[in-house]
C-alpha cells in the first residue's frame, strides 16, 4: 500500500503537529474559559476545533497502522469522517438558522472553512475504497486544511474573543 513507503514521514509529522495544536487549543480554552462560556456559539466552535484536531490525529495514526490494506484504511477514514462532519455541520446550520452571526458572511466563511477541512476525509475514504482517484493525496489535503482551520479557530478562541 502507498501509506508506508512514501507517506509515513508526512503522517508522523501531521500527527505531531495536530497533537501540539490540540495542546494550544486546550490552553486557549483554559485561559479564556469564562469568556468562552459566556459568549453564545463560542463553545460550539471550541468543540468543533477539538473534534477536527482529534480527527486529524486519529486519521494520521490510522494511516500509519502496519500491514493495513487500502480498503481497511478507507473504511477507517469513512467512519472517522461521519461524526467529524455531521455534528459541526448541523451545529453551524442551526446557528445560521437562529441568526447567531452578526453578519451572514461570517457564517459562510466558517462553514466553507470547515467543509474544506472535512470533505477531503470523505474523498480519501472513498478513494482508498476504490470509488475515486486521489488516494492519500485527499487525506493530506484534509490534514493540512484541518490544521489551517484549527489554527484560525485557536486564534479566535485565544485572541479575538477578548476584543
Amino acid at each position: 500500500m502507498e501509506t508506508s513507503a512514501g507517506w509515513s514521514d508526512f503522517l508522523v509529522a501531521s500527527a505531531g503537529a495536530t497533537a501540539a495544536l490540540t495542546g494550544l487549543v486546550f490552553v486557549a480554552l483554559s485561559i479564556n474559559l469564562g469568556k468562552i462560556l459566556a459568549l453564545g456559539g463560542v463553545t460550539e466552535r471550541a468543540g468543533e476545533t477539538v473534534l477536527l484536531l482529534a480527527s486529524g490525529l486519529i486519521g494520521s495514526l490510522a494511516a500509519l497502522i502496519p500491514h493495513e490494506s487500502r480498503s481497511q484504511l478507507g473504511l477507517w477514514l469513512l467512519v472517522l469522517w461521519f461524526p467529524t462532519w455531521v455534528v459541526p455541520t448541523l451545529i453551524q446550520i442551526r446557528d445560521f438558522a437562529n441568526r447567531r452571526y452578526h453578519r451572514a458572511y461570517q457564517a459562510m466563511i466558517r462553514f466553507l472553512l470547515f467543509q474544506s477541512a472535512t470533505v477531503p476525509l470523505l474523498l480519501a475514504g472513498l478513494s482508498l475504497r476504490g470509488y475515486l482517484n486521489g488516494g492519500l493525496t485527499w487525506l493530506a489535503f484534509g490534514l493540512i486544511m484541518s490544521l489551517i482551520v484549527s489554527l484560525y479557530n485557536a486564534w479566535v478562541l485565544l485572541v479575538e474573543i477578548m476584543r
